[in-house]
């Protein structure tokens, strides 16, 4: 089962805090969308999405895969998702699942993700 390239998703009380942390332990902004609240640093191959008020749990976030196809073969290895596949207003196909322990692994894809994805076999170059 492909389930796309993964990202730890991190929820923090500060961003400007949490992005000055990452920086100082050698992170380099990718993304820097401070004012909706977001932003995305790298370390060579490491890339981690810090969201104030955004997303309530820390989590693993999925993306570039075919999250449709995804769902169907975990359902059938007899998993079950807390969000099914669902198309967004934005276009893209989510789902989530929550492990054992309570930890939160999204799906989410947007058309030209999955498109590079399929291509390059990677979203973002590191």
């Amino acid at each position: 089962m492909d389930l796309g390239e993964h990202y730890p998703c991190l929820n923090v009380k500060n961003l400007a805090a949490s992005i000055d942390f990452y920086t100082r332990l050698g992170f380099t902004m990718l993304e820097d969308h401070s004012a909706e609240n977001w932003a995305i640093l790298q370390h060579n191959n490491m890339v981690v999405c810090l969201f104030q008020e955004i997303i309530e749990n820390n989590l693993i976030n999925f993306r570039g895969g075919d999250i449709e196809a995804i769902v169907t073969q975990a359902e059938e290895n007899g998993l079950a998702f807390s969000q099914p596949a669902t198309q967004e207003v934005d276009g893209s196909w989510s789902a989530e699942i929550v492990d054992p322990d309570g930890n939160h692994i999204y799906f989410n894809t947007f058309a030209d993700e999955r498109e590079q994805y399929v291509k390059t076999g990677r979203l973002i170059d590191y």
